[in-house]
C-alpha cells in the first residue's frame, strides 16, 4: 500500500510539472496611449486704452474710458484647455506701484465683471508679482473673463504722462 501511495504521489508530481511546463504566457503586450496638445494662452482685448487726464490724488476706472466695439471692460480669452489666470501691474517710468498713494506712488486695481457692459465692483489692489493676485481659476477652454481696472494717482510728484502696464498670465489648471 505504501508503495502504491508513493507511486501515485510521484506520478502526481510528474503530472503537475508537465502541466506547468506546457502553460505559457504571451511574451509581448501592447497599450496605446493618445495625447492631444492643449494651448495654454490668453488674449487680451483691448491691448491699450487711455485713462485721459487725471489729477493728483484721484482715481479713475477703465470702464469710463474704454469703448471697444460696445464693451466698456477688458476681455481675457483663454486657449484650448482649462486655464488659471493671474494678474499683475508694474511701476511706470516715474511712479512706483505701491499699496498706498504718496509722492510718485500709485495704486492700480482690478475687478471682474459678468460681461463687457456691466461695471465691475470690488476692486483689488495689484502688486508686481503674479503670485499675489488671482484673476480667475478653472476658466473653461476658449472661455472669457471680463475685467476692469482702476488707477489711483500719486499725491504729488511727476506730472508727465505715464504708461502703467498690467499683465495677465495663463497657466494650466490643476
Amino acid at each position: 500500500m505504501k508503495s502504491l501511495l508513493a507511486t501515485i504521489c510521484v506520478l502526481a508530481i510528474i503530472g503537475m510539472a508537465a502541466g506547468i511546463a506546457t502553460v505559457k504566457a504571451d511574451t509581448e503586450g501592447t497599450v496605446t496611449a493618445t495625447v492631444t496638445i492643449g494651448e495654454v494662452s490668453v488674449t487680451i482685448v483691448p491691448t491699450t486704452f487711455n485713462y485721459g487726464s487725471v489729477p493728483f490724488s484721484a482715481s479713475k476706472e477703465s470702464f469710463d474710458v474704454i469703448d471697444e466695439a460696445g464693451n466698456n471692460n477688458i476681455k481675457a480669452t483663454v486657449g484650448t484647455v482649462q486655464t488659471d489666470l493671474d494678474v499683475r501691474a508694474t511701476s511706470t517710468a516715474a511712479w512706483t506701484l505701491a499699496a498706498t498713494t504718496d509722492a510718485n506712488q500709485y495704486i492700480h486695481k482690478f475687478a471682474t465683471s459678468t460681461n463687457g457692459t456691466t461695471r465691475p465692483t470690488g476692486y483689488v489692489a495689484l502688486t508686481n508679482d503674479y503670485g499675489d493676485t488671482v484673476l480667475a481659476t478653472n476658466v473653461s477652454a476658449n472661455g472669457d473673463i471680463w475685467l476692469g481696472l482702476e488707477i489711483h494717482t500719486p499725491t504729488a510728484g511727476e506730472s508727465a504722462q505715464q504708461s502703467a502696464a498690467v499683465s495677465v498670465r495663463a497657466t494650466w489648471s490643476e
